[in-house]
């Protein structure tokens, strides 16, 4: 019975021109996604008409995903292109992880949105993408910025970090790529990847220098715009995970504010030992995917049939509950530890210097 009321109120609302009788057809659909479309001309010529009318938003991925409508390979690779680190674009360049779609993927890689694409691409922590970023990445005839992307989204996963270590060991990874392998490499989650990353691509000279002691350096003056610099260059990191003031990728706690909240030896302590306190609702959980696949982030949000997982860098992925094998919560920060290694130690003090003087949010 219930499902007929959902069958004629998409029907009934056939053909709509406001955007609130979209938003209702679009929430009818979704209760008809397992429907035979074959076996039901009226809902698929009001499915078709609805995904022709959404080209270029979000509910014109959703319709292609719910619906397992093949052809529109380039509709979701323009609309991945077009948002590649929001979580739709993420799930339409998953879609594309096909034969027919990986053959777009790398034809639009040598085109005019090839960061777009290898942005969206290393996003999608999926198994299939990775041999496609590594060709890339060992290609040195294209740009280091299209493939120092497509290192950092081998790194994101232990397939991938193992990929690119055997590459270098093997001497088969360009060398202008030791800066951005090195800086992905040493800070995974994976103890033995990072020890092999710290010997093949030891911290760039000057830093990893021995700290002083904790008083020192709590008592050591620092420059809050050098400070300000340090957080925020790509060397160190801090602005992947944490935002100051909208600066910066919202995965971890933002900062604009923290100054009011913990010391400067706290936040010292924050970076020099991140699993010591792990905020509440910053958990790290990892799911194992019952196609061996694997993901890292933290869970916001679950229904009995999905759960929504915010990877690092700041994308969330819906993962269906009948694709996980299992999940498990990790004891440590999802912060890598060793990002002092990044800096020098008076660089290290400037920076606490600037984060405890981030007193209130700028509105």
């Amino acid at each position: 019975m219930l499902k007929r009321f959902f069958i004629a109120l998409a029907i009934g609302l056939a053909a709509p021109h406001l955007p609130a009788q979209v938003n209702v057809q679009l929430e009818a659909l979704k209760r008809l996604k397992d429907i035979d479309l074959d076996a039901n001309p009226a809902i698929k010529k009001v499915v078709l008409d609805l995904l022709e009318s959404s080209r270029g938003q979000a509910a014109f991925v959703e319709i292609v995903r719910d619906f397992k409508l093949p052809g529109h390979e380039a509709g979701l690779l323009k609309f991945a292109q077009a948002h590649p680190n929001d979580s739709t674009g993420v799930e339409a360049i998953r879609l594309l992880l096909n034969d027919a779609g990986l053959k777009l993927i790398r034809a639009a890689i040598d085109g005019e949105n090839a960061a777009d694409t290898v942005t969206a691409l290393a996003n999608a922590l999926a198994p299939e993408a990775g041999p496609v970023l590594l060709r890339l990445a060992k290609d040195s005839k294209k740009p280091l910025a299209l493939r120092t992307i497509a290192v950092n989204g081998l790194a994101k996963a232990k397939t991938g970090a193992k990929a690119l270590l055997t590459e270098a060991k093997a001497g088969r990874l360009p060398t202008d790529l030791n800066f951005a392998a090195g800086n992905a490499l040493r800070g995974v989650r994976w103890k033995n990847l990072r020890a092999q990353a710290a010997k093949l691509f030891p911290p760039p000279q000057g830093l990893g220098q021995a700290l002083p002691p904790l008083a020192k350096l709590v008592a050591m003056k620092g420059d809050i715009a050098n400070g300000e610099k340090i957080f925020f260059r790509p060397q160190s990191t801090c602005a992947t995970c944490h935002q100051v003031n909208g600066r910066g990728i919202d995965f971890g706690p933002k900062l604009s504010g923290i100054g009011t909240k913990l010391g400067r030896e706290a936040l010292l302590l924050s970076i020099l030992d991140p699993s010591a306190g792990i905020p509440f609702g910053y958990e790290a959980w990892l799911l194992k995917m019952k196609n061996g696949a694997e993901a890292l982030g933290i869970i916001t949000s679950e229904t009995d049939d999905e759960l929504r997982l915010k990877l690092p860098g700041g994308i969330s992925i819906a993962y269906k509950t009948a694709d996980i094998a299992g999940r498990t919560p990790l004891p440590i920060s999802i912060m890598p530890p060793g990002l002092q290694a990044t800096m020098t130690p008076q660089e290290l003090v400037d920076m606490i210097t600037y984060l405890h003087s981030l007193k209130q949010a700028k509105p």
